[in-house]
């Protein structure tokens, strides 16, 4: 999987929130370290791979890449 930084994963969750598709919220899990992701619609906790997929599946686009 590629590397996305912190600013990317952001706008990832911010395109989720205005397209209605997610409320995600970062959290600190001390139960499991992989699921650091919270969506409040669907009450359930996400990795960071999930987080990055569902943004992509949904057309998020990175802003700083040059267009392909």
């Amino acid at each position: 999987m590629k590397e996305y930084t912190d600013k990317q994963i952001n706008s990832m969750i911010l395109h989720l929130r205005l397209n209605n598709v997610a409320e995600m919220y970062y959290i600190e899990n001390q139960d499991d370290s992989q699921r650091n992701f919270f969506d409040y619609r669907t009450q359930s906790y996400l990795q960071k791979s999930q987080v990055v997929a569902l943004a992509i599946d949904t057309g998020w686009k990175d802003k700083g890449e040059v267009n392909e």
